[in-house]
């Protein structure tokens, strides 16, 4: 079988990919790998023609090998997919990524960069990551920030399944921590990014189907533009780009840094709302002058979050999605009028009618429009949702419009009904633990730390036996019920009366492609 792969490679501070157009490569040991290295050590024309990218590309699981040359740090990295001997516990699981890394001195002929000299002398950058703290901080010298959902909407249901489907797409670049672990890196800032904007239900839908670039591959990258800053303001709300929550002073140093990023709070007469966020968790403080309230460390990343919605995401949606105004704001609501008094229903066909980013714009600018914009579903006026087995864990039915008579998990934030409960469940304590989340101590204890490639494990383990992803929403459009599906690929692997390759919505970030695209299957 003829090994495909491709060359990272990292010279005056830029990136570049070398990738042949039939994707073949040379293994690991091969003379022609070494002859390779050894042109681009010497400042061959080929890297000359190669592809600037903005980062360099992981391994994928249709390659066999990727080489990642950093000119500047005088390493060569190489990846491939290996089990170590003795893991007999995964052995029902797809081979994990390797990496081993070897300094460009020690690289003297081919046989240097055979199997046995890379597991024997390449260091491992895995490591690392692996070796990181456990535990999560929540910033115990501050008061504590409770949280608290409501029923999910379908709005919610449509979020939490978006990001999952995102998390899948990207999910070769999300398992390669390497690039993603400093918040200056752009992946970092642009996956950070793209959380937000999808909890905030900040994008375009468009209907033009050749924008998507199925299926994702190689030549494929985050292409959106994020904030080239570690700090910055987000629906009014402070983000702040943070490394990591593993050690007690995390969340002090980026109080610490927001403070000095808006001055002193006196006289501002409101709490400053921030949204500190790592990737792999986030939290939620709320900064005044005489205090600090910080809410519980989540994770937002996790190894199963192509299949759950994590509690993070959850609660990052609550947070800049909900239909109510927050309690910070609502003098300033109060206070707001039209100087012509428009009906709803008017104001409501105005919203629909303008350009799909206008309407985001739009509810910013109004508390009156942003209670519209998130009580609604914007940009799909047509579609009813019918499931709501994602944000609903119980039954899958959305029964009580007021959102009482529920409960919300303490751990995953999945919201139950309180009839659907067995009765040894239903207990008056205020902190909630469901079934799921019990067993999950059980057998873990803390909560799994985020591993590098676990993810395309996990989602290749659980995977059904054509490859596609479950089945999706079901949905009703225009009185027809459908299943709106993510769309992993342009050809269909199993053609019904809908045509092939048939996209109905691409979701955008400001005109740039999010990696989603999803048509409507019947049901």
């Amino acid at each position: 079988m003829i090994p495909r792969g491709f060359w990272n490679v990292h010279r005056g501070g830029k990136w570049y990919q070398i990738h042949r157009t039939t994707g073949r490569i040379s293994s690991p040991g091969d003379t022609s790998t070494y002859l390779t290295l050894r042109r681009l050590l010497d400042g061959d024309e080929q890297l000359s023609k190669a592809t600037p990218i903005p980062f360099p590309c992981p391994l994928q699981r249709n390659l066999d090998y990727v080489y990642t040359l950093d000119l500047d740090s005088a390493y060569l990295t190489v990846s491939f997919w290996h089990r170590e001997e003795g893991d007999d516990e995964a052995m029902e699981l797809p081979e994990p990524v390797c990496m081993r890394r070897l300094n460009l001195d020690s690289i003297h002929e081919a046989s240097d960069l055979n199997y046995e000299a890379l597991l024997q002398n390449g260091s491992s950058p895995l490591l690392d990551i692996y070796a990181g703290e456990d535990s999560l901080q929540a910033g115990k010298e501050y008061e504590h920030w409770e949280t608290e959902l409501g029923q999910p909407s379908s709005l919610n249901e449509l979020q939490y399944r978006m990001f999952m489907d995102f998390v899948y797409q990207w999910r070769f670049f999300i398992d390669d921590h390497i690039t993603w672990q400093h918040p200056s890196s752009a992946l970092f800032r642009r996956l950070c990014y793209a959380f937000l904007r999808l909890a905030a239900w900040d994008f375009e839908i468009s209907s033009e189907s050749e924008v998507a670039k199925l299926p994702l591959g190689a030549e494929e990258f985050p292409g959106w533009d994020s904030p080239p800053t570690e700090i910055y303001w987000f629906h009014r709300n402070l983000v702040v780009l943070c490394e990591d929550f593993g050690t007690s002073s995390s969340i002090s140093d980026a109080v610490s840094r927001a403070r000095t990023f808006v001055g002193h709070l006196e006289g501002r007469g409101n709490e400053l709302r921030c949204i500190f966020i790592s990737l792999a968790d986030i939290a939620f403080v709320q900064i005044a002058a005489d205090k600090v309230q910080c809410s519980t460390v989540f994770p937002l990343l996790t190894n199963s979050s192509t299949t759950e919605c994590s509690a993070g995401f959850r609660i990052l949606t609550y947070f800049l999605a909900s239909p109510y105004i927050k309690e910070g704001e609502r003098d300033f609501a109060a206070r707001e009028v039209f100087s012509i008094a428009l009906p709803t229903e008017v104001l409501e066909m105005a919203l629909n009618a303008v350009a799909p980013y206008d309407i985001v714009s739009f509810a910013q600018a109004s508390f009156m429009a942003e209670n519209w914009y998130y009580a609604s579903l914007p940009q799909l006026p047509d579609m009813v949702i019918h499931d709501f087995d994602v944000s609903i864990a119980c039954c899958g039915e959305r029964t009580n419009s007021e959102g009482k008579e529920g409960v919300c998990c303490s751990d995953c934030y999945a919201w139950r009904h309180l009839g659907c409960l067995h009765p040894s469940e239903r207990t008056p304590e205020k902190c909630y633990i469901c079934s799921k989340c019990r067993l999950s101590r059980e057998k873990a204890g803390a909560r799994p730390k985020l591993i590098p490639g676990a993810i395309e494990r996990a989602n290749r383990h659980g995977a059904r036996p054509d490859g596609c992803r479950p089945d999706g929403c079901r949905v009703m459009i225009r009185k027809q019920e459908k299943f709106l599906q993510l769309r992993i690929s342009a050809l269909r692997l199993h053609l019904t009366s809908m045509p092939p390759n048939q996209i109905d919505y691409v979701v955008l970030f400001s005109g740039s492609w999010s990696g989603l695209a999803y048509g409507l299957d019947d049901v």
